[in-house]
This record gives C-alpha cells, sequence and structure tokens, in this order.
C-alpha cells in the first residue's frame, strides 16, 4: 500500500502554521495554560486534515485483473452446417483450454446480434447454450460484424483482461466492421479471429467483374473477370467478356480449383457509360449446380471532355461550326441527318446536340420526342442553326422541336430559285520563289478543297505563274479535272520570279471561251510583278466587260502589294482578302467559291444584325463587330425567350439569335445558317470561334456538384436501392430519383425515396426486371431542380432469385486479418495464443471521505473545549 498527493502544491499552506499559532494564542488569553495548548493542538490537526485533503491525500492499492472471453459467432447463411459444426467445435476445445477462473461469454450475429450470456460465468454450460443458438432468430440473410463486435462490447467488464474470439468467413454486407473494431482496441479488447474451412461443393462461377468506378475519356484501365472453382478439381469451359455487344476476350480454358483471374486492358474513347459482360460455361455441367451465377455484368462511367452531336443537313463538305468549336475540352462528333439517335441512351452520351440546317423530313415524331425529353427532363442542350432547308413544306411547326424552340417558326416559301447555270473557275497561283515551304504546300490543298464544292458539270482550271504562265489543268468539266489534279499540283514547285499579267491573260481567255454565264478567278499571290500598272488597268477592264469577277488573296504581310490586288478585286467586283497564318488558306479559299456558288443560286441583300439586349452568349462581342449577314429563318420570339441579337430589315423585329430554358435543359437558335450562304462574311470573322464556342458551352449541360453512390441490395426478397450523396442537403431540399428503363419505351419510373441517415436514402424497386439502368437524380428546393445527375446502375440476373448474403463465396481472410491487427489479436492463432496474462492493476483511493469527518469531529471538540472554559468563568 503506498499513499501519495495528487496535488502537493497545496502543502504549501503548511507554511502559516507559526503564524496561526501566534493568533491562537493572543486570543486565548483568558484560557488555562493546559486549555490552550489543548485547543491550539485540535486547531493544527483540524487545519493539517484540510490540508491534506486539498493536497488529494489518497492510497494505492495493487491487485490481479480476472480475464473475460466473449465467444462471437457469425450464423449468416453463407455458411453452410458443415462451417457451423466446425465453429461449435472449435468453442468447445478453446473453452477446455482457457483457464477455469475465466469468465466467459457467448454472442452471435447475422443481420443482427444477439447477447446469448447477459452475464459472463466460469462455466458456459454448451450443452444448454447450444440450443438456444438453435432456436434463435438470427436474419440469416446479412452478415453484421461490426453489431457483434459492439454487443461483445457491453457484456465484458472493463476492469478486466478482455478477449474475444471471433468465429466468422468475414463477408460483411452490413456495419463498418473496421470501424467497430477500433472502438474495441480503444477498450483494450484483443479480438483473436479464426474463419471455418472453405468447403469443397460443385459449384463454379463468377464471382465478380472489377472495374473502376470512373474514369477519364481515354484512359486505359484494367477489366478483371474474377472465377472461382468450388469444385476439388478443374473444370474445363468456356469464358466471354463483351463490351456492350463486341467481344472483346474470349478464353477456352481449364479453371483450376479455387480463385481465377482473367485481366483485358480497356481504353474508352467514348463518354458516358460503358457496359461489360461477361458468360460462364462449363463442359462438365454436374460440376455446376447453379448456372444462374455465371453471368455478371458492370458498368464504368466515362467522364471527361465535353461532348457535342453536330448534325449537318447541309451538302457543302465543309462544316464551319465544328472547327470553330475544336479544342482540348470539346469532343464533336459530326453525323449526317440518316444517323440522328433513335435511343435516348444514346442522346445522353452528350452534353449539347446542335442541327445545322437539318430538314424536318429526316425525323419522325419518336425522334423528335426523344430530343424533347432529352432536353426537358436529363438537362440537355439544344442549338439550331437555320438555312434554306428549314423552309421545306410544314417545315416544323407544330412538332416538339418547335415546342422546345424559344421561337415560332412562321416559315413561308424560301427564295426564289434561278436555273443553276454552269459556272467556270479558275484558280491562279503563285509559284515564284517566295511561294517556297508552307505556302505552296497550302496552295495545293486548297486546289483540292476548292474542286469539291464544285458540281461535275461544273468548270475548273488552275493556272500558274513565275516570271511565265503555266497551264496546269486547263479549263475542264469537274468530273473530268478530279482525275488528273493531284498528279499535275505534285509538279508543281516554286522558284523565279514573278509576273502575273501573263497569267491572268491566259486566264481570260479560256473563261471568254468557255461560254459559262458565270465566271470567277481566285488569285493567290503577294501582288509584287513586273508588267506596270497601265498594263492591269487596261486588263481589269476587260474583266468587267465580259463579268468575270476576281477574287485575289494577298499572301503574307511583308512586301505585298495590296494596292494592286485591291484594286483588281474592286474593279472586278470580286472579294480582297489578306491572311497572314497560310494554314487557313484553303478554308478562305472555300469561303469565297462558296460565296460564288451561293450568288448562282439566290440573289440575297446583306443587312447588320443589332444587339437587342444584354446576354452571357455575347460576352466580349460589340455590335460593331458584327459582320453583315444575307439571309435567315423568319421566326417569332416566345413569350419567356431572352432575344440577344435581332434585325429590322423586313419593317419588323426579327429574331437573328434567341435562347430559354426549357425544363432543365437550355435552348439556342440561330435563324441564319453557320455556312457560307448567308453567313460567308461571318466565317473568316475573327470571332467567329468565340461567338459559336460561347453559343454552345451556355447551352450544355450544367455539371452536377454532387456525386452519388448507388448500391442495389436485396433483403427478404425485397430489392432496394441505396442512395448516398457526397454532399450534405441544405434546409427545405428534396431528392427526387427515376430510372430510365433499358426498353425501348424510354420509360422512367419515380422512385419513392426514405431517408435513413444525413445524406443516405433508400428506395423500393418494385417489379423491376434485370438490366442496365440510368438514374436521374435531382435536388429540388422551392419546386425548383438546383442539381441533376445521371449514373449508371447494374440491377443483376442473380438479385431477384438470390439474397445478397448468398452471392458471397469463400472467405474475406483481408477483413478477418485487419480486425485482429487492428486489435492486437491475431488471425488463426493457436491456442496457447489465445491464453492471457493476468495483469496487475493499481487502484487509487481518495481518503477524503474519511479525513473530512475527522476535522468536523475535532473541531467540535475544540468549540466545546473554549465554551467550557467561559462557563466556568
Amino acid at each position: 500500500m503506498e499513499y501519495q498527493f495528487t496535488s502537493p502544491d497545496f502543502l504549501k499552506l503548511l507554511y502559516i502554521l507559526p503564524a496561526f499559532w501566534v493568533t491562537a494564542i493572543m486570543g486565548f488569553r483568558r484560557l488555562s495554560f493546559l486549555r490552550i495548548l489543548l485547543s491550539i493542538f485540535l486547531r493544527t490537526f483540524v487545519f493539517l486534515l484540510v490540508v491534506f485533503v486539498l493536497a488529494g491525500f489518497s492510497w494505492n492499492e495493487k491487485s490481479k485483473n480476472e480475464i473475460s472471453a466473449v465467444f462471437l459467432l457469425d450464423m449468416s447463411g453463407s455458411i453452410n452446417q458443415e462451417g457451423k459444426k466446425w465453429m461449435w467445435d472449435y468453442v468447445k476445445d478453446v473453452e477446455k483450454n482457457l483457464d477455469k477462473k475465466t469468465k466467459k461469454g457467448l454472442v452471435v450475429f447475422g443481420g443482427e446480434s444477439k447477447v446469448v450470456t447477459p452475464t459472463l460465468v466460469e462455466d458456459l454450460k454448451l450443452d444448454d447454450i447450444h440450443e438456444k443458438i438453435t432456436d434463435s432468430n438470427i436474419n440469416p440473410d446479412r452478415t453484421d460484424v461490426a453489431s457483434g463486435i459492439i454487443a461483445t462490447l457491453g457484456i465484458i467488464p472493463e476492469d478486466s483482461s478482455k478477449i474475444v474470439i471471433l468465429l466468422s468467413d468475414g463477408n460483411e454486407n452490413l456495419g463498418d466492421a473496421l470501424k467497430s473494431a477500433t472502438m474495441a482496441a480503444k477498450n483494450d479488447v484483443k479480438i483473436f479471429v479464426a474463419a471455418p474451412p472453405d468447403s469443397k461443393e460443385n459449384e463454379i462461377l463468377v464471382k465478380k467483374i472489377t472495374v473502376p468506378k470512373e474514369v477519364n475519356e481515354g484512359e486505359m484501365f484494367n477489366v478483371k473477370v474474377v472465377i472461382e472453382n468450388k469444385n476439388d478439381k478443374a473444370i474445363g469451359g468456356n469464358l466471354k467478356l463483351y463490351q456492350r455487344d463486341n467481344l472483346l476476350k474470349e478464353w477456352d480454358t481449364e479453371f483450376r480449383s479455387g480463385i481465377s483471374v482473367f485481366e483485358v486492358p480497356y481504353k474508352s474513347e467514348e463518354k458516358g457509360f460503358v457496359k461489360f459482360v461477361t458468360n460462364l460455361n462449363v463442359k462438365d455441367t454436374a460440376s455446376d449446380k447453379d448456372e444462374s451465377n455465371n453471368s455478371k455484368t458492370t458498368f464504368v462511367n466515362v467522364s471527361g471532355k465535353a461532348r457535342i452531336l453536330y448534325v449537318n443537313g447541309a451538302k457543302l463538305q465543309r462544316t464551319f461550326l465544328p472547327e470553330a468549336l475544336k479544342d482540348k475540352t470539346i469532343t464533336v462528333d459530326i453525323k449526317n441527318p440518316d444517323q440522328i439517335p433513335r435511343s435516348l441512351q444514346e442522346y445522353l452520351k452528350y452534353d449539347c446536340l446542335i442541327f445545322s440546317n437539318v430538314s424536318k423530313d429526316f425525323l419522325d415524331n419518336e425522334q423528335m420526342n426523344l430530343i424533347k425529353k432529352y432536353v426537358k427532363d436529363f438537362g440537355g442542350g439544344f442549338v439550331m442553326t437555320s438555312g434554306n432547308n428549314i423552309y421545306a413544306k410544314d417545315g416544323y411547326s407544330n412538332t416538339a422541336i418547335e415546342e422546345i424552340l424559344p421561337v415560332k417558326i412562321i416559315g413561308g416559301e424560301p427564295p426564289k430559285k434561278e436555273k443553276r447555270t454552269r459556272l467556270s473557275l479558275i484558280l491562279i497561283i503563285d509559284k515564284s520563289g517566295s511561294m517556297l515551304g508552307k505556302k505552296m504546300l497550302f496552295a495545293k490543298k486548297a486546289s483540292i478543297e476548292l474542286i469539291k464544292q464544285l458540281k461535275e458539270n461544273d468548270k475548273f482550271g488552275i493556272v500558274a505563274f513565275d516570271t511565265r504562265p503555266y497551264s496546269i489543268v486547263d479549263l475542264k468539266p469537274v468530273g473530268e479535272v478530279k482525275k488528273e489534279i493531284i498528279r499535275k499540283l505534285s509538279m508543281l514547285n516554286a522558284d523565279g520570279g514573278t509576273d502575273i499579267f501573263p497569267a491572268m491573260g491566259i486566264a481570260y481567255d479560256q473563261l471568254v471561251k468557255s461560254g459559262a454565264k458565270k465566271t470567277h478567278v481566285i488569285l493567290l499571290s503577294d501582288g509584287n510583278t513586273r508588267s506596270v500598272y497601265y498594263y492591269y488597268n487596261a486588263l481589269m477592264s476587260r474583266f468587267q466587260q465580259a463579268n468575270i469577277t476576281v477574287s485575289t488573296v494577298a499572301l503574307g504581310s511583308w512586301l505585298v502589294n495590296t494596292k494592286l490586288l485591291k484594286d483588281i478585286a474592286k474593279k472586278t467586283k470580286g472579294q480582297f482578302y489578306q491572311i497572314t497564318d497560310i494554314i487557313k488558306l484553303p478554308r478562305l479559299v472555300i469561303q469565297d467559291s462558296d460565296i460564288f456558288v451561293s450568288q448562282s443560286d439566290f440573289h440575297e441583300e446583306h443587312f447588320y444584325p443589332r444587339i437587342n439586349q444584354k446576354s452571357q452568349i455575347l460576352k466580349g462581342i460589340y455590335e460593331k463587330q458584327f459582320p453583315p449577314l444575307k439571309g435567315y429563318t423568319i421566326t417569332e420570339a416566345k413569350e419567356k425567350a431572352e432575344v440577344p441579337l435581332v434585325t429590322d430589315i423586313m419593317g419588323k423585329t426579327d429574331p437573328i439569335l434567341a435562347n430559354w430554358r426549357y425544363g432543365l435543359g437550355k435552348v439556342v437558335i440561330y435563324t441564319p445558317d453557320a455556312d457560307a450562304r448567308w453567313s460567308s462574311k461571318w466565317i473568316n470573322w475573327l470571332k467567329f470561334n468565340k461567338f459559336w464556342s460561347q453559343v454552345v458551352r451556355w447551352s450544355m449541360k450544367d455539371i452536377s456538384k454532387t456525386d452519388y453512390n448507388l448500391k442495389v441490395q436485396v433483403e427478404n426478397n425485397t430489392v432496394s436501392l441505396l442512395i448516398e450523396s457526397s454532399t450534405r442537403f441544405e434546409d427545405d431540399t428534396k431528392l427526387k430519383i427515376s430510372l430510365l428503363t433499358p426498353e425501348l419505351d424510354n420509360d422512367s419510373q419515380e422512385l419513392i425515396l426514405k431517408q435513413i441517415a444525413p445524406q443516405r436514402f433508400t428506395a423500393e424497386l418494385r417489379d423491376i426486371n434485370p438490366g442496365a439502368y440510368t438514374v436521374k437524380i435531382s435536388r429540388i428546393k422551392d419546386e425548383k431542380v438546383v442539381d441533376l445527375k445521371t449514373k449508371g446502375l447494374i440491377v443483376p440476373g442473380s438479385t431477384i432469385a438470390k439474397p445478397l448474403e448468398y452471392s458471397d463465396h469463400g472467405n474475406n481472410v483481408s477483413l478477418l486479418k485487419n480486425i485482429a491487427e487492428i486489435t492486437g489479436g491475431k488471425y488463426n492463432p493457436s491456442k496457447e495464443e489465445m491464453v492471457v496474462e493476468e495483469k496487475e492493476t493499481t487502484r487509487t483511493r481518495d481518503l477524503a471521505s474519511y479525513l473530512i469527518p475527522m476535522a468536523m469531529v475535532l473541531f467540535i471538540f475544540d468549540i466545546a473545549i473554549r465554551k467550557f472554559n467561559r462557563q466556568n468563568v
């Protein structure tokens, strides 16, 4: 026994004892000397007792702890009768090896835990307990190891040496065993773990397909298929792995007893949900008693760059709008109108749809309704540009497309179209030494692109020049020229001086002889020439009289004779361009030829759009910067539409650019076209890319701020969906979830949610068939959707037939070892390792409960001595 002071600083109060004695003597002058001594002694003793109480006077008592051992048995359905018999024999064997004084207890668990011995005893009387275990109504369809561990902590005395013997296969599907093991470790409880031996049976199955939950677009990852053969011999068979309906890999092999892993690398180039399916077939059917577990399906969510679907309804080969959108953050898929998707699942891969001059004739009512659903219910973006195809009879009037547009299409007949005349066009290329390198390369590319824009009965030729002219391709019908243009261009090399005049003379002669009513020349040069200006002036007069237009392209910004080139274009009613980035040359040549071709088809008037209201779409673009337009589809803005750009050319205000929100999505219409017919000046506008990038980015799906973890679970043959949110919910915020069915009718099923914890919900899946689903998750506040997320979900084919508990086979050794390691126990320990030594503990007892009453008694005696003396006096 040892004494101690827990607060020894209070002992410093003893220094005032002398002052205390002097004060006492001076106050007791009337008392006899003997009484004074007795009173001072009593008061001193009382003072000492009080100081000792304040200083925490106590004593320590050492003793040995008793040992407490609790058996924790897994009674779930994943452990067969052989495994349960093994556990029972294990308990009997270990109990015999424990010290007789050890207090013992028993807890069992499945879907929940049950304490069999509320009070620990020295003799478990196992025969009686076995009957209680057999009759216990533990739910066998789940395994909640965590609840069992927590139950043992409730019955083990705190002042004992504590051990738990856990017998389980570790196939946890409810709760968090590692978290409970950490709690046990904090309470000085060691958990020793043992697992029943794997039983061999006539069964082989696909245990799981392992893939990442989410990968970036273009990222390489591995698809792992895990096969478990529970037979005691190898089984021959065939394993196939599919990505959707495409066979990725096939294995004809012998599946050894135990676990086999098959791995395939995969790289997804397409944003959205990627589906993997595996099928197992065995030769010896007697070795596979349950074929329902021979197939599994899983999803990978591929995220990354925004993806746009661009549908081009124009016949032109060049698509300028997609080129304006190309950057590192956007991928554009270009399709023809006959390739428009017919499934909502296909639309959901895209952040925005763009229809460029697409006629209604390419869409049926089902497709238009799908686009409406994609925008309204799933937050997709939709952009439509106009053109001559929109004028088709009846057009989009009274359709689902018109319903989602921010305008009503008035329609009407298209501009009157003249009879198509044959065209003759000559490209004059400067081949002097200044054209070395990229200039000559892109001039050749421009020639090849240019011929694609012309019809078979049009005529096309190429004239080159240095100090002399060269007829590279004589003016012939396009059908004939196509066969020889690449061969003849390959012989064209840059060298020599520069003289434009002779080459233009050859072009003039060929065009006049062609007899075409529409003739045009495109001249590519830096404008430096030997011939005097007077000669050109006379030649341009001849071009003007013959109605031959000449467009000139000044190549470069240094040593360029822009005056001559501008004058040639002006006098012949052509266009003048100056280009410093030679890469843009083919596009510029195409633009000029499109203007020339369109002038042969329509007579239209130039006008400038004006800004009608501020808009994020026009951020950084000012009214004076807009180039002129040549035409547009007549529409009428709807009531709630925003109309940033308009025109008054028809005597009334017509929309040029209109946008609005429709349901959860955003819709934009640009009433001109996005090509060279009506927007020829826009194509080479410096802010063309910026304008269309802002239009499309405004329209794209909003990015969800929240992610959700989805899990299908089964209990008592009831299938439910567990939803866990990554972020907390604000006040008055609701969650709404809908399932998009995999069938072609594209119906959706709204689920009834029940909140089971903060950020966790569950919903029963009634009348649901196995398959792949898209889940739409909406957060709603004040009756408005404030956040939207779509996720992939798989309901396995075996879900309905088998509870989740029976889908796990074998022992989860990793979990069991972690439980033992966290608590300082061991996995599969020997009997000797489970013996716990008694620990010597020290108990501290505070003596204040004795000292205070003693001080009070002595203080009363002191009062009595002084009072008795006064009475005698």
